[in-house]
């Protein structure tokens, strides 16, 4: 899993690729939430999930975590482009509220 910014034009946007499983979510947790909040300024941040390969319960839960931890630092945070699998695990689980989605 990489999450990368989309450009310097846009510093509040970043991009997620990759799998975002039980076997990736784990590498690098601390450091993703500080380089959103360093993004964050006046502006939502906006992560974009367009090239996820492959999602599961545990990459439900990594996004989920994510948005707890960036409320918990009063940073704005949308979805966007995620993948029907990632909309369908969070229907199932019934958070699908949870997961603000552009």
């Amino acid at each position: 899993m990489q999450l990368l910014k989309v450009s310097n034009d846009a510093p509040n946007v970043f991009l997620l690729s990759g799998e975002l499983n039980r076997i990736t979510v784990n590498d690098g947790w601390p450091h993703r939430v500080e380089e959103i909040k360093k993004a964050a300024k006046q502006q939502p941040v906006i992560l974009d999930l367009r090239q996820i390969e492959q999602v599961d319960t545990a990459g439900l839960a990594w996004i989920i975590n994510l948005l707890r931890d960036c409320k918990a630092q009063n940073v704005s945070f949308t979805l966007k482009n995620v993948p029907q699998t990632l909309i369908n695990l969070a229907k199932i689980s019934d958070v699908e509220g949870l997961i603000p989605l552009q």
